[in-house]
């Protein structure tokens, strides 16, 4: 990623805040609010000094909090067929860190987005279906 220290750096004091307190939460709605702090982070950070390794990241986080976020507004108007876990959620935060650790040492993070993109799919009806089917592991 070809990005200054200083903007690394900002992106990693953001990625750990929002984790912390995704971490202290135990609310399903605030841990998500907290991570809406990471793509933000990356896109104010791309718009400065644009690298598509940015865009990439902001992309997959954005569409995770979207998808999180509507299944957690489908759950509140009572569709309860299945629920978002405390695993699932452990999972966000845990992968939004080594996300941060891997752009704080400038390793390539593909690996982190994939794996934060079958999280994704898991908040999804038919990603549900194949985490009971046994065939996506979080």
């Amino acid at each position: 990623m070809n990005i200054s220290k200083s903007s690394r750096e900002n992106i990693v004091k953001e990625i750990k805040i929002a984790v912390d307190l995704m971490k202290d939460s135990k609310d399903p709605s605030e841990k998500l609010f907290y991570f809406s702090a990471i793509y933000g982070a990356l896109q104010r950070i791309y718009n400065i000094e644009y690298d598509e390794e940015l865009v990439y990241a902001h992309f997959v986080t954005i569409v995770t909090h979207q998808n999180f976020f509507q299944r957690l507004a489908t759950i509140r108007q009572g569709d309860r067929a299945y629920l978002i876990s405390e695993v699932q959620f452990d999972r966000l935060a845990d992968l939004s860190q080594e996300l941060g650790n891997k752009i704080k040492s400038n390793e390539d993070f593909t690996d982190t987005l994939k794996k934060m993109m079958v999280l994704c799919t898991s908040v999804q009806g038919n990603g549900y279906y194949l985490m009971k089917k046994g065939v996506l592991k979080i």
